[in-house]
């Protein structure tokens, strides 16, 4: 995933906190958007954390060192969920069915339904 500037990051940022999370995708020209269908998958199983009391300059760190160790993937979500900031590297599988194959072999917790803007949990 290409490098996103410090702008972009406090987009993802304020998703984070105003809307409890975000997903975007980049373009092959290095641009993003937000996907509003299919479902993100989560292509690591290690978890990528931070407290969300931490400064924004520990947030831009922690979705730099992210986004710069899974350069593969081409994309990126970020939820809160009981204080922690969650950041992984994503993927968007279309078909539901599929979706949560991956995501079992992948030993996720819950794969994210962008149309619907909810979790699954597996």
């Amino acid at each position: 995933m290409n490098a996103l500037t410090t702008p972009a990051v406090a987009t993802l940022y304020d998703a984070l906190f105003l809307k409890g999370g975000f997903t975007i995708v980049t373009r092959p020209d290095g641009s993003a958007y937000v996907p509003t269908d299919g479902y993100a998958v989560s292509i690591t199983a290690s978890q990528h954390t931070l407290s969300a009391a931490a400064p924004f300059k520990e947030f831009v760190e922690l979705v730099r060192s992210v986004t710069g160790r899974y350069e593969d993937a081409n994309g990126l979500g970020g939820w809160l969920s009981e204080g922690l900031i969650y950041i992984d590297p994503v993927e968007v599988v279309h078909d539901q069915e599929t979706a949560t194959l991956v995501g079992k072999q992948r030993q996720q917790l819950a794969i994210f339904d962008l149309a619907a803007g909810t979790e699954i949990a597996l």
